[in-house]
């Protein structure tokens, strides 16, 4: 895709994102992943907000079976569609779904220079984890499938809604955690903490090594949404959606 092409392109993402419509791009021309982070960077600046962290979707093997991904992939999330203590949320055209996750935020940054990229040391450079509901979708009237098309699409990222911080929590227990959904305070998904890549922290790993290769790194007070510990679960207009996070509390929201 020639550069010209790639900026269109982001222009008419970050319209479409801006105001919650879908658009008619052929993003299954994409030829690569470096090509698909390019727009997506692109398309980011486009939006114009500050970003405040990263989001991570397909950690789990549920999720990726559902959107139809390889491998995890990221993107970057704009200030505005960070959300703390949202009650009420307005769904988009395009939305897929929404996810259970955790909203790791970092205390230092991660890695330092010299330092290896490990479980044994990530949560020493995390400073609080929170339960968090990510809400997925896309900007285009066609469900294309495949990683490059998702990656540009601003990694299908719409929202990441947050709930309380935790002062404290035990990076050693998060894989045991269970979290159960619940619509209209009907159960109806279980999970653990442990899908996600066997622990929450090792998305955070993951996402600094995927950093590092690109030359950056995790910054204090960045986010790290880790991806869903459930399978992915639509949603409609007029519900009310609940997760229980076990000892990291419970948050809840009602889509409009």
């Amino acid at each position: 895709m020639y550069f010209e092409l790639k900026d269109a392109t982001a222009d008419i993402l970050a319209k479409s994102r801006r105001q919650g419509e879908l658009c008619d791009l052929p993003l299954d021309l994409i030829s690569s992943e470096a090509e698909a982070y390019d727009i997506q960077a692109a398309a980011q600046d486009a939006l114009g907000f500050e970003r405040k962290g990263y989001a991570i979707v397909g950690s789990s093997n549920g999720s990726r079976r559902t959107l139809g991904l390889e491998k995890p992939i990221f993107s970057e999330i704009p200030g505005s569609s960070l959300l703390s203590n949202t009650r009420e949320f307005h769904l988009p055209e395009g939305v897929i779904g929404v996810q259970c996750e955790f909203v790791f935020t970092m205390l230092r940054q991660y890695p330092d220079a010299g330092e290896d990229i490990d479980l044994s040391n990530v949560g020493d450079a995390v400073l609080t984890c929170r339960p968090a509901i990510g809400v997925l979708g896309r900007r285009t009237r066609r469900p294309f499938a495949g990683d490059n098309v998702a990656i540009a699409d601003y990694g299908l990222h719409v929202a990441t809604l947050c709930g309380d911080h935790m002062k404290e929590f035990a990076p050693s227990s998060l894989s045991e955690i269970e979290v159960t959904t619940f619509l209209f305070k009907e159960t109806v998904l279980m999970g653990k903490a442990s899908s996600v890549m066997g622990n929450p922290l090792h998305a955070v790993a993951w996402l600094a090594g995927e950093l590092q290769a690109r030359g950056r790194c995790l910054e204090p007070n960045d986010i790290v949404a880790t991806g869903s510990c459930t399978t992915i679960l639509q949603v409609w207009p007029r519900q009310h959606l609940a997760a229980d996070f076990g000892p990291l509390g419970q948050i809840e929201c009602i889509f409009n």
